[in-house]
């Protein structure tokens, strides 16, 4: 008598215990794969909305900093306009101010660059960018934030005068001049005046700001006398000197 082809009771009971033990050894490594991926891909990306923020200052890039002259209040500000003046470089020295953005690439919409690798919303505070991380609860040890702290974003200046009286001798710091530094203030062109020796600005957000050195007296008063731009990058001083 011919017996039919297949298993027995026994052997699909051992094949489906063999089965069932390889996915739980495996399962757990393949999760755990997933979440790092994850969360570096996370990491990578609060890296890249800081570098939309503060751009990089030893290259020249200021980012939305530079433009705006503080940072987002949120990080929607990065991709959308909203109520800020729109960037424009018809000002002092043509400097640009302004919202030039979006500062980061949007994907397929604004939400997916703002969003991160668990589909969750970034957030940001003084230039740091937050994410929740893998548990999903803000403030705790498993966030992902970058940078560690919140970023300098600003610098000094000083500016020394330099003149000669009547009879060729060199005046430091002459009166009757005053220095006008000009930069962006929520996008907007804003001017400090240093009305009188020492020509010091301190706390100037970083960027390309514009400075110029004006008469207060007698029939030149209100005339530039002399001008230059002025890069201001975190922490640093900027060190100018006009000779007129």
């Amino acid at each position: 008598m011919r017996r039919h082809a297949g298993f027995t009771l026994i052997e699909l009971i051992v094949v489906v215990a063999v089965i069932t033990g390889l996915v739980a050894a495996v399962t757990p490594a393949l999760v755990q794969q997933i979440l790092d991926r994850r969360i570096q891909a996370t990491q990578d990306e609060v890296r890249v909305l800081h570098d939309a923020i503060v751009g990089n200052p030893s290259e020249m890039r200021f980012g939305f900093v530079g433009d705006i002259g503080r940072t987002p209040n949120s990080l929607q500000e990065l991709v959308q306009r909203g109520g800020l003046p729109g960037y424009s470089n018809s000002t002092t020295r043509g400097i640009g101010i302004g919202w030039r953005g979006p500062y980061v690439n949007a994907g397929t919409s604004t939400a997916d660059a703002l969003t991160d690798s668990f589909g969750r919303s970034y957030t940001t505070s003084a230039g740091q960018v937050r994410s929740a991380g893998p548990d999903g609860i803000p403030n705790n040890s498993d966030d992902i934030v970058y940078p560690p702290s919140a970023p300098a974003i600003t610098g000094s200046v000083f500016v020394t005068l330099k003149t000669k009286d009547v009879n060729g001798v060199t005046i430091v710091d002459p009166p009757l001049y005053e220095v006008r530094l000009t930069y962006a203030r929520d996008g907007a062109e804003e001017t400090l005046v240093a009305a009188g020796s020492p020509f010091n600005f301190t706390n100037v957000p970083m960027g390309v700001h514009a400075l110029q050195v004006v008469s207060t007296g007698g029939t030149t008063a209100g005339t530039v006398i002399a001008e230059d731009t002025v890069v201001v990058r975190p922490r640093g001083s900027a060190v100018l000197e006009f000779t007129f």
